[in-house]
């Protein structure tokens, strides 16, 4: 097992980066359960469905030149000094790691301990060039003939288990103890026989509990053998956390200088400590101390004891980050990292380290394969280390690099609620949005962070009806886990409650399947359709049924949820209920309600088509009827854009386009498209400018695919389909007709008059022309759009002696000035639930432009 280079550790295993789990399996009383997670029971039982991962591949962001960080270091001193009485963020397991023995075969020996190597001496191959000086400075040819191995310590190490011989196969301790000066030993009993030693050249021994823990805190001394209990012994402190005791006598000597036998840190920065006898401690003994343990001869990488004269060892406070810089500069000199240590020294948090690693040119978008492609940025932002977070960014991090999940160092932070570290890579650039898998909304959501929720949003840059990979949206994350300020938060910012998932639920689906009745309750407020119904058939009645939730059940039925209604398998939400519990009290009470009711004429809305439009719209079109038995029309096909049944001949080549070449957002009058249409009359929301002409509408050209501009521009409008939420209804006199489910501003986009593009000639011969619209050009042939047969809602919309809509001739995909496309826009503010007419209509038969 590889150890810290420093901390003389085990570099710790990554810890599972937090992620946005599996859909929760819906158990109900019905002795049958779905795969789905809102699903009416099924037989057998399956186990639970794991949602697809949020996040989807996306392109490495490529890293920009790396900066040395000496050069980034004047910016150092804004940072705060470091507290040694701080608490360890991540503290290091000190059980020892086990070297575990093969299932089959004799047990492996252990691993041999890593060490500092100089490269080989000896002359460069033919035609290489010389290798250039790395941290630790040039060296000299003879002084590389010097450089040899450094051993480090093998205290957090386990060896095969011992079977016989010695105090071991009796069950006894076999450690030795330094008390002034004295040897004892131990002699309690074990409990493990895995064999332990702190360095090589001390022969295996089996030790007590208390015993390995000592080892393991690298408080017995590698040369010796011995635990340094009580007396003067010297101990090294590469970390303030962490101690290094060994004998004066024990050091380690290459090339003149003196280093701990532990981590191969320079002794002469180690402190001298006196250890008083504690009252645990046994007492020196009255006879001889035990036999020296056979020690492996002691080769050059061993020093002579010091000269006792010697200058006493500094053992003053830490300095500051900044007053130790020059100490860093000097000892990096001395050190030599792996690029993958980086990643450890961050994840525990320690900075000293980072700043010598980094001092090191260590790169800090090193991404291993052991930690899944996580870079250093990763961890620090996981844990919130801000200042970690601010030296890798100087020192050239990318802050949008992407692990294996494909999960970005501020996604880290908004899935671990580390606020300011959010907020600050927010402010250094970090991407907030994603189109694709799961953003940093979604997991703000889910946590129920909602200072996190504030600061995204501040951005302008996140999407709130944004869909990860499961079509779950942030509102739906929210309801799930049951935190109903996120939800009110997320409704102010307009999220969208009828937005649905990969199985059609809505957000109100998964507030039934928590149980809670006040998000339910907020949702429905909101406009949620409580009359919803999944791909299973389930409603959110079903789901509360199923799931035994009184409280959301005595909601539904309140508000009009029908406890007859059967899903795909057959079953009312009163079959799905245990026989005589509140909730089947509850909804046979309503059933007799319902039928004591039923021979007094009386009409309750009910939904007979979740969606007309059957997905070819951005947002689904329900279909109810309160008025009487008519069914959801289907005398006509559902189309979304215009369609032909003959040759019309529209000129659809591009190079007849006129196209403007514009590089921002279309919003200047250089745009070309804006000065076909005398100028571009949206404005940044995609609505009409008060000066719009509503009475003589004038042509508007949008952008087309022959433009350079973004497909994103402001002069993309009516392509980018319906965005309001409309319904078609029974009306009382008029037949079918449409309204609005929302608010709508003055100057919105509605709908296309949609249908079957015709000639006039063929539409003097059609018997029923109330679906016709001309097209009225005054120059050369006219023609039609004909929506009796093929159509989209907007054959619904009815004429009105007060119109709220106004028909505007649109240009897109090509220029034919025969052929436009007519769009509604608002011509007025629109109430929810007001409905929607022309002056023409569109049963009005041949209306004109």
């Amino acid at each position: 097992m590889p150890l810290c280079r420093l901390s003389c550790g085990p570099a710790p295993a990554l810890d599972d980066a937090p992620a946005l789990g599996h859909a929760p399996t819906l158990r109900g009383p019905a002795p049958r359960c779905r795969p789905s997670p809102l699903s009416s029971p099924c037989c057998p039982a399956p186990g639970p469905r794991p949602r697809p991962h949020p996040p989807r591949p996306r392109p490495q962001v490529p890293s920009q030149p790396r900066p040395h960080l000496s050069e980034a270091l004047p910016s150092l001193a804004a940072l705060p000094p470091v507290d040694p009485a701080l608490p360890d963020p991540a503290p290091i397991d000190p059980r020892p790691q086990v070297l575990s023995p093969s299932p089959r075969g004799p047990a492996p020996a252990p691993r041999p301990r890593p060490c500092l190597r100089s490269p080989a001496p000896g002359p460069a191959p033919h035609g290489a060039a010389p290798s250039p000086a790395g941290p630790a400075g040039a060296l000299g040819g003879l002084e590389a003939e010097r450089f040899e191995e450094l051993p480090l310590c093998s205290c957090r190490m386990e060896a095969p288990k011992v079977e016989r011989g010695g105090e071991g196969a009796r069950g006894l301790c076999m450690a030795t103890e330094s008390v002034d000066g004295q040897l004892s030993g131990c002699g309690s009993s074990i409990l493990k026989r895995e064999t332990m030693r702190p360095s090589s050249r001390v022969p295996l021994m089996v030790l007590c509990e208390s015993h390995r823990a000592r080892m393991v805190k690298h408080h017995c001394c590698p040369g010796c053998g011995y635990f340094c209990t009580a007396g003067t012994f010297l101990e090294c402190h590469p970390d303030v956390r962490i101690g290094h005791r060994f004998h004066r006598g024990c050091v380690s000597q290459l090339n003149g200088m003196i280093f701990c036998p532990h981590c191969g840190e320079d002794a002469s920065e180690a402190q001298e400590v006196t250890l008083p006898r504690t009252e645990g401690a046994p007492p020196a003994p009255a006879t001889a101390p035990p036999e020296p343990r056979r020690r492996a001869p002691a080769g050059e990488g061993r020093a002579p004891p010091p000269d006792p004269r010697a200058e006493p060892i500094d053992s003053s406070g830490g300095p500051t980050l900044c007053s130790q810089y020059p100490q860093y500069l000097r000892r990096r000199k001395k050190l030599r990292f792996h690029p993958r240590q980086l990643y450890v020294s961050v994840k525990q948090g320690e900075l000293q380290k980072v700043v010598l690693m980094l001092l090191d040119n260590l790169d800090p978008n090193f991404q291993s394969d052991a930690q899944s492609k996580r870079t250093p940025l990763h961890a620090a932002a996981q844990k919130g280390y801000l200042e970690i977070c601010h030296l890798l960014l100087q020192a050239g991090a990318n802050i949008n690099a992407t692990d294996k999940l494909r999960r970005t160092p501020l996604m880290e932070a908004v899935a671990n609620n580390h606020v300011e570290a959010a907020r600050y890579m927010v402010r250094r650039g970090g991407c907030v949005y994603s189109k694709d898998g799961s953003t940093c909304l979604h997991h703000a959501a889910k946590n129920g962070n909602l200072e996190m929720v504030d600061l995204l949003l501040s951005t302008g840059q996140v999407d709130v009806n944004a869909q990860d990979n499961g079509g779950w949206t942030p509102i739906i994350w929210a309801a799930e886990h049951k935190h109903i300020e996120v939800i009110r938060r997320l409704l102010t910012r307009g999220a969208d409650v009828t937005l649905t998932d990969n199985e059609e639920n809505i957000c109100l689906h998964w507030a039934s399947f928590t149980g809670s009745a006040e998000i339910a309750e907020v949702l429905l407020n909101a406009q949620c359709d409580l009359h919803a119904v999944n791909f299973h058939g389930d409603t959110p009645l079903h789901i509360a049924a199923r799931e035994s939730y009184h409280d959301c059940v005595i909601l539904f039925l309140s508000r009009g949820a029908d406890p007859e209604v059967r899903n795909k398998e057959g079953d009312s939400p009163l079959d799905l209920t245990l026989e005589h519990s509140e909730v089947w009290v509850a909804l046979q009470l309503n059933r007799k309600l319902r039928q004591g009711a039923a021979g007094r004429p009386l009409h309750t809305e009910r939904i007979i088509s979740r969606d007309v439009a059957r997905g070819y719209e951005n947002v689904p079109i329900p279909c109810v009827n309160g008025v009487d038995e008519e069914p959801c029309p289907d005398d006509y096909k559902y189309i979304a854009e215009n369609c032909e049944t003959s040759t019309m001949n529209i000129d659809h080549n591009i190079t007849h386009l006129q196209h403007c070449t514009c590089q921002d957002d279309c919003s200047s009058s250089n745009c070309l498209c804006g000065q076909l249409s005398i100028r571009c009359w949206y404005d940044k929301d995609g609505r009409l400018l008060q000066e719009f002409n509503k009475i003589e509408p004038p042509l508007i050209f949008e952008c087309n695919q022959a433009c350079t501009c973004w497909r994103s521009c402001k002069n993309r409008v009516v392509q980018s389909g319906i965005k309001v939420r409309l319904q078609l209804y029974r009306t009382a006199k008029m037949g079918w007709g449409v309204r609005a489910l929302q608010a709508i501003p003055p100057g919105t986009f509605i709908c296309e008059y949609v249908g079957e593009l015709i000639s006039d000639a063929e539409a003097d011969v059609r018997e029923d022309d109330s679906y016709l619209f001309d097209l009225d050009n005054k120059d050369g042939e006219v023609y039609c759009i004909d929506a009796r047969y093929y159509g989209n809602v907007s054959r619904f919309i009815n004429h009105l002696c007060d119109p709220n809509i106004i028909p505007v001739r649109v240009f897109m995909l090509h220029q034919d000035l025969r052929f436009p496309r007519i769009a509604f826009f608002s011509s007025r503010a629109i109430r929810p639930g007001e409905e929607l007419g022309c002056a023409g209509g569109a049963r009005w038969g041949r209306p004109r432009l």
